[in-house]
């Protein structure tokens, strides 16, 4: 995303009139929810707002978003120099904190897909939804590179496979980046989380990442060079360490590496709250110090905005703190704001709620689907024909948009239910069913009599980030149990997994006739029905190592 030589010039001369107050007001990123009131926005010069997970403004409508948007880009124009918000959040498989909106596949299921094509039209769609609420930021795509799948967010990523993740990513920013036609308003990518994510000891969560550079460059690198590559205009750093330091603290990495030697142009934002972690050892001035020197631009912070720009002038003051490195990191910023046209004398103008065709993207979330689907074995049980005359469906799984869709879904961890308009497995079965099959379902194991396959559809309950990291990869115990009680029907089974990642499910690989893996397919759980009723599906290939797998593989078709 290239700003204009005219643009450029703007944002020289804006930098050059700021006042330090105004500068580091421009590397605050807020949680509108945590503002004492909205003139702090103008009062404190913000940089811009974001919307987390679970945090949309009620009620969560998209009428609700824009007028959010417009509210807080009021009072940032009431400030001294008039510069509009960044306003950020993580819409990583669709516009997913707003209800109603198509949400797609996650990522390990796009990486089983393995169609940059596919992965650009979903982040074009995504950006398209955000642009009509007013939102200018998406916190995506993530492009961690997983070693581990033991990691909480290991469904955020595309795959083990380095070079999949980085070709996957590029096609991913050049979608959220997407120009929507002269004068209308654009969407920033973020690529994340810079760096090492997906390789902490023991897949724990904002542990610690331990190779040599070397290692570190070789594995995880190559995804933001080729981000870099696709123009992607911020980064987001990581709550990992690298071989114990604090990747928000490491000069090396941030300016030495991401800077001078990659030459990101963009700018560099902290995940949430993540300058409170470098404070339990210092006091909190002394973490923004810490962050700020190393290279850091923008600091996300769910409450500490009074605490930040104030640290930050006292940093400055003090000659802890270059003005060169407030300069910089300003003139970062307003260079992402410039290429998204919001320094231009006329506001860009929102796309149309009209401009969504809702039926077309869930078309296009439906084939994301289809083509994610992996088949871990097939005892010449798919695609299903003509025989069977009663099917029975059972587990709760297959009748909840909440659980197919996983965490990063209207809120935070993702919940059980009806969270958002949807088609589930049960829905898409029946949708699809010829008149003369019978569709039955329970939520457990009891079926009717007649039965001649049994559609079992189990999972992981809906998590996100350390929440979901697990020790021993297995089943919830209730869903062992589900399915342990299955092992030994005398109808054949067809089991289907709703998971974020690979688990250890070798004893139904030995005692049914077809398992297959659907990962977090979303709310077009249809998608998934018209997989096993077509000959050429499913077509989906393991986006990294199945534990156990290697066993099965004389039955793997």
């Amino acid at each position: 995303m290239e700003p204009s030589a005219k643009q450029l010039a703007r944002v020289k001369a804006l930098v050059a009139k700021m006042t330090p107050e105004e500068k580091v007001g421009q590397m605050i990123l807020v949680d509108p929810r945590s503002l004492e009131t909205p003139d702090d926005i103008s009062r404190y010069h913000l940089g811009g707002i974001f919307v987390n997970g679970g945090g949309a403004p009620p009620p969560n409508t998209m009428e609700s978003w824009i007028s959010l948007a417009e509210k807080v880009q009021d009072y940032a124009l009431k400030s001294s120099q008039a510069i509009p918000l960044l306003l950020g959040t993580d819409g990583v498989h669709g516009h997913n904190n707003l209800d109603g909106s198509v949400l797609f596949p996650h990522n390990i299921g796009l990486g089983a897909g393995n169609n940059p094509e596919q992965v650009a039209e979903i982040a074009r769609i995504t950006s398209l939804a955000m642009a009509a609420t007013g939102f200018n930021w998406n916190f995506a795509p993530c492009v961690a590179v997983v070693d581990n799948p033991r990691w909480g967010r290991t469904y955020e990523s595309f795959s083990s496979e380095t070079e999949t993740v980085s070709r996957l990513s590029a096609a991913a920013v050049r979608g959220v980046q997407t120009d929507f036609g002269s004068g209308k308003a654009r969407v920033l990518a973020c690529a994340k989380h810079f760096i090492g994510d997906g390789g902490t000891a023991g897949g724990v969560d904002r542990g610690n990442t331990q190779m040599s550079m070397g290692e570190l460059r070789a594995r995880f690198l190559p995804p933001y060079i080729a981000a870099i590559a696709a123009g992607v205009g911020s980064i987001m750093l990581s709550y990992n360490q690298w071989n114990g330091t604090p990747c928000h603290a490491s000069r090396l990495l941030i300016s030495a590496l991401l800077k001078r030697e990659l030459g990101f142009k963009g700018f560099v934002v902290s995940d949430w709250d993540a300058i409170d972690n470098l404070a339990p050892e210092n006091r909190f001035i002394d973490a923004l110090s810490l962050s700020i020197n190393a290279g850091l631009d923008m600091i996300m912070t769910s409450r500490k905005y009074k605490a930040c720009h104030a640290g930050l002038l006292e940093l400055l003051s003090q000659g802890d703190l270059p003005l060169s490195r407030v300069n910089d990191a300003v003139e970062r910023i307003l260079t992402a704001k410039a290429a998204l046209g919001l320094l231009d004398t006329q506001r860009p103008e929102l796309p149309s709620m009209t401009a969504i065709d809702h039926l077309e993207n869930r078309k296009i979330a439906r084939r994301a689907v289809r083509e994610s689907l992996v088949l871990l074995k097939n005892d010449a049980l798919l695609p299903l024909g003509s025989n069977y005359k009663r099917i029975h469906v059972c587990g709760e799984f297959a009748d909840d948009i909440g659980l197919q869709c996983g965490g990063w879904s209207i809120s935070w961890q993702g919940s059980k239910g009806k969270i958002t308009e949807g088609t589930t497995i049960l829905e898409g079965l029946r949708n699809l069913a010829a008149p003369e099959l019978t569709v039955s379902y329970s939520q457990g194991v009891e079926m009717p009599d007649g039965t001649d396959l049994i559609i079992a559809v189990a999972g992981e309950y809906p998590y996100a980030e350390f929440h979901g990291d697990s020790k021993d990869l297995e089943l919830p115990l209730d869903q062992q149990a589900f399915l342990t009680a299955l092992t030994n029907s005398d109808v054949p089974v067809l089991l289907i997994l709703i998971t974020g990642r690979p688990l250890v499910i070798t004893p139904y690989l030995d005692k049914f006739e077809a398992t297959l893996v659907v990962w977090l397919p979303g709310t077009e759980g249809d998608g998934v029905a018209e997989a096993l009723y077509n000959r050429d599906l499913p077509t989906g290939k393991l986006p990294m190592d199945w534990p156990g797998l290697r066993e099965h593989d004389t039955i793997i078709e």
